[in-house]
């Protein structure tokens, strides 16, 4: 099998090596609103698009332990790039799609998918499959994408499709990039490089073998592929977050060692304030990242061990994401504060970490909401959520 710990540490070396690359692209890449052509081949031909796919399909298949740890070592270097190999390798119910359509899309060594979880397309049933037609915005990464993976509301007989819990039936439609409209909406202040644009497609035809959902059942039968999605994807934004955090400390660092505060006499390394700042956010960092790889560390083994997870257990992974963001955020914004005029040029990293932590907390995965969902769970309460 191709999921084993030394895969892991390949990938992990190698992101560090892609490291100074990317960090001399990162002005084009804030610049151009996207990853460029030949940066995103070699990420690509180097299996960063392949990390959660199944061994069965050509992945790497790593744990999801040592999935986020590549996540967050390439967001040290640029969260943009982070965010967009990240999105990549969501690959939401590639265990539960038919082998016709994994084969089709994935024997594509340098193939990349973009997708977006909004439901904002309408698949209308005919012969054979659906045909599509909506807009989805912020699919990430959608100017790289060779296919797209868009979540879509059935319709049969012009009308939405319910489920026996009498919500709408909602699926993923793989289709090919060709096949789709990008219109250029992505003008934000963090995480420029995302190119997240939106993405319209008018009445193509899908094939049934090319709609997928969270409730079918598993093609890949092994115990590992029955992990949540939500539980699975969902880290590595909190993982993402913890290396922007990381390399805001590590700024605040270098300037402390060679900045003389402005009415003062002491480096700023000496002085009491930015002591207790770079205290505060190595403590937020370090233990966040304890919990999130703690908490994602046993979900895995207990589902390896038993096929089992405990609602607990998911909502423990969930909570340590949210909280990842939020500790990176507080972290990053404590070393913003603390550089002082230096923190406000563009030409230093803490500017950019900045603009991107703030912009990552706003995903929909990492907002404060996700902690009434927690916590009903923590409490033994019927789930308010599927994505648990």
């Amino acid at each position: 099998m191709m999921h084993n710990t030394a895969n892991g540490a390949a990938l992990l070396a190698a992101a560090r090596d892609f490291q100074p690359r990317i960090i001399a692209q990162r002005d084009a890449i804030e610049t151009s609103r996207r990853l460029p052509e030949d940066l995103t081949r070699d990420l690509a031909r180097a299996g960063f698009f392949r990390i959660f796919l199944p061994a069965a399909y050509g992945g790497l298949d790593l744990t999801p332990m040592d999935g986020v740890a590549v996540f967050e070592e390439l967001a040290k270097a640029d969260a943009s790039v982070a965010w967009c190999v990240w999105n990549g390798n969501t690959h939401w119910t590639v265990a539960q799609l038919s082998p016709e359509a994994a084969h089709a899309i994935h024997d594509d060594r340098d193939v990349i998918t973009a997708n977006s979880t909004r439901p904002s397309g309408q698949a209308h049933v005919v012969d054979g499959g659906f045909r599509l037609t909506g807009r989805w915005s912020l699919v990430s990464g959608c100017e790289l994408a060779t296919w797209m993976v868009l979540w879509s509301v059935i319709h049969e007989e012009g009308k939405p499709r319910t489920t026996p819990s009498g919500g709408p039936e909602i699926r993923f439609m793989l289709l090919p990039a060709s096949q789709c409209e990008i219109i250029d909406t992505w003008i934000v202040g963090g995480l420029r490089g995302t190119g997240s644009h939106d993405v319209a497609v008018h009445d193509v035809f899908v094939p049934s073998a090319f709609s997928s959902g969270f409730f079918d059942p598993h093609v890949l039968p092994e115990w590992r592929y029955r992990i949540p999605a939500f539980s699975r994807v969902v880290p590595g934004l909190g993982a993402m977050a913890l290396g922007i955090a990381r390399t805001a400390i590590e700024t605040l660092k270098e300037i402390a060692g060679a900045k003389t505060p402005i009415r003062t006499t002491q480096m700023l390394r000496d002085t009491p304030d930015a002591q207790a700042r770079v205290s505060q956010a190595e403590a937020l960092v370090r233990s966040a990242r304890l919990f999130l790889f703690d908490s994602l560390s046993q979900l895995w083994t207990k589902l390896l061990a038993s096929g089992e997870m405990t609602m607990e257990a998911r909502a423990l992974t969930r909570l340590a994401t949210s909280h990842a963001a939020s500790s990176a955020m507080q972290a990053v914004d404590l070393m913003y504060v603390a550089g002082g005029g230096n923190s406000i040029y563009v030409s230093c990293p803490l500017e950019r970490a900045f603009r991107d932590v703030h912009v990552m907390t706003q995903h929909i995965a990492v907002q404060p909401r996700v902690t009434y969902s927690t916590g009903r769970a923590l409490f033994g309460l019927e789930s308010d959520t599927s994505l648990l």
